[in-house]
C-alpha cells in the first residue's frame, strides 16, 4: 500500500488511507479518514503515523487541525501525528490514555465542547461496550457515519492471514461485530439504543476501520451484525 494513497470518498470533502497493521497474528487494513471541515481545515479520524508522502498530500488539502482517536484501541498513530501537526487538537476517550502513555488529549471526545467547536459533526457514543469505549461521528454535510471497530468485514483484497481468520470466525465477506468483542457487551440494551441512534441518521455511507466503505445496504448490514450478538435493534 503506497504511503500517500489517499482515496476520495466524497469529492473535496472526505478521503481515506488504508495501511497494513499486525494485530493478534493477522495483517489487517487499518483506515485513516480525512475530512475537510467547513473552515477548510482537516480532521483526521484514526490518524496514521505521518510519512512524507501523506504529509505532502494533506498539506495540499488544508491545515490539519483535529486528530480524533475514536476508541481506546485506535490510538497508535496519534502521538506521532500530534508531534508532526503541533497545531492540531487531539480528541479521544480518556480510556485510551491507559493504553498509550505517549498519548496526550486536548479534549475528551465525550465533552460537549467538541461538538461546539466542530459543529458539522454529531458524536454518537456506543454505550454498553466499555471494551471499546467507541464514539461514532456523524458528518452532517456529507451524511457520513465514521466509526472504527463497530463492525468489520474481510474480503479478497485482504492479506491471507486475515482471510483465514475471517473464514473461521465468520466475517469473510460478511459485515460482523469483531470476534474479540462478541462476549464483551455487558449492557445489550444500551448498545441497542446506541446502534438505533446511528441507524436513524440520514447517512449515505458507513466508514469503519477494517472494511471497505459500506454504502448500499449499510443499515441492514449494521443492524444484522449486532442482532447476531443478541442486541435487539
Amino acid at each position: 500500500m503506497p504511503d500517500s494513497a489517499l482515496t476520495a470518498v466524497v469529492d473535496d470533502e472526505i478521503w481515506t488511507l488504508d495501511r497494513p497493521v499486525w494485530f493478534s497474528g493477522v495483517r489487517m487494513r487499518a483506515r485513516t479518514t480525512v475530512v475537510r471541515l467547513d473552515d477548510g481545515s482537516l480532521l483526521l479520524h484514526t490518524p496514521a503515523p505521518p510519512t512524507d508522502g501523506l504529509t505532502e498530500q494533506l498539506r495540499a488539502l488544508g491545515p490539519v487541525r483535529w486528530l480524533v482517536v475514536p476508541n481506546c484501541w485506535h490510538h497508535l498513530g496519534a502521538p506521532a501525528a500530534a508531534a508532526h501537526f503541533p497545531d492540531a487538537k487531539v480528541v479521544g476517550p480518556a480510556s485510551a490514555l491507559n493504553r498509550n502513555k505517549a498519548l496526550k488529549l486536548h479534549m475528551d471526545i465525550h465533552d460537549a465542547q467538541f461538538g461546539e467547536q466542530v459543529p458539522e459533526f454529531e458524536a454518537l457514543p456506543l454505550q454498553g461496550v466499555p471494551f471499546w469505549d467507541e464514539t461514532v461521528l456523524y458528518h452532517r454535510p456529507t451524511q457520513t457515519l465514521l466509526g472504527a471497530d463497530i463492525v468489520l468485514c474481510a474480503g479478497a483484497k485482504d492479506h491471507w492471514t486475515l482471510r483465514y481468520a475471517a473464514r473461521i470466525t465468520g466475517f469473510y465477506e460478511r459485515v460482523r461485530v469483531p470476534p474479540d468483542a462478541r462476549k464483551k457487551i455487558p449492557d445489550k440494551a444500551a448498545a441497542a439504543r446506541s446502534i438505533r441512534a446511528m441507524l436513524e441518521r440520514p447517512a449515505q455511507r458507513l466508514i469503519v476501520g477494517h472494511a471497505d466503505v459500506i454504502e448500499e445496504g449499510w443499515r441492514d448490514d449494521l443492524a444484522q451484525a449486532w442482532r447476531l450478538e443478541g442486541v435487539k435493534v
